[in-house]
């Protein structure tokens, strides 16, 4: 019997496969952002130059997916770098978070043609907040399976889930300043990402309370 027939009869997973296939997914799904931004074949002299400022929201919509599919990348590559990643639920997990990265495009797309309208940002939040949700999943199945270990801290367990919760809770943010504020004051809850980062960093690095003799 060959070796990898030998590793998948043990339900061991091949973690350097697992990494290449979600790099690629993330990296295509970035590729794909950039199809939005476009002038029309027919647009000469004035046309071009007007052609070329109606660009800006499909630019916004770039620079605000990319950063984002780049923050969603950073979460993944520190999740996977502390799992040990021995059960096999936890790569199919994977894959049905990376089928949710791969569609971002869509919704980008939509709020770079359709920033005005609050669904554009509902549905773009939504897909987002999934593969936050998902990254939750694979942490308690890990920790159920005794494949995460306990982080140092005050709270070992509950510092795998501050990243992935507190930007989900930022999305949401996002969305409501969108639905009842205006969409064009929604992306200012960006700045809430540093304070949920120092939150975050704050909570893995506190120190766990000495029991009393």
């Amino acid at each position: 019997m060959a070796e990898g027939d030998e590793r998948e009869d043990r339900g061991d997973v091949d973690l350097g496969r697992v990494l290449a296939l979600s790099d690629g997914v993330f990296a295509i799904a970035m590729t794909l952002l950039v199809l939005d931004i476009r002038v029309p074949d027919e647009a000469h002299g004035d046309d071009f130059y007007k052609a070329l400022a109606d660009l800006v929201p499909a630019v916004s919509g770039y620079v605000i997916s990319y950063f984002v599919i780049g923050v969603l990348w950073l979460t993944h590559h520190r999740l996977f770098r502390r799992l040990k990643l021995r059960h096999p639920r936890l790569v199919t997990l994977n894959v049905v978070m990376l089928g949710f990265v791969a569609l971002l495009p869509f919704p980008s797309s939509l709020l770079a043609k359709h920033g005005a309208e609050s669904i554009s940002f509902a549905l773009y939040a939504a897909n987002v907040i999934a593969v936050f949700a998902i990254q939750c999943v694979i942490i308690a199945v890990a920790q159920a399976a005794g494949d995460a270990e306990p982080m140092p801290g005050r709270f070992p367990r509950f510092s795998w889930y501050t990243l992935p919760i507190g930007a989900a809770l930022v999305f949401l943010v996002w969305v409501l300043v969108a639905e009842f504020i205006s969409p064009s004051e929604a992306n200012w809850a960006w700045l809430l990402l540093v304070p949920v980062s120092m939150v975050s960093r704050w909570i893995r690095n506190s120190k766990p309370v000495l029991a009393q003799s």
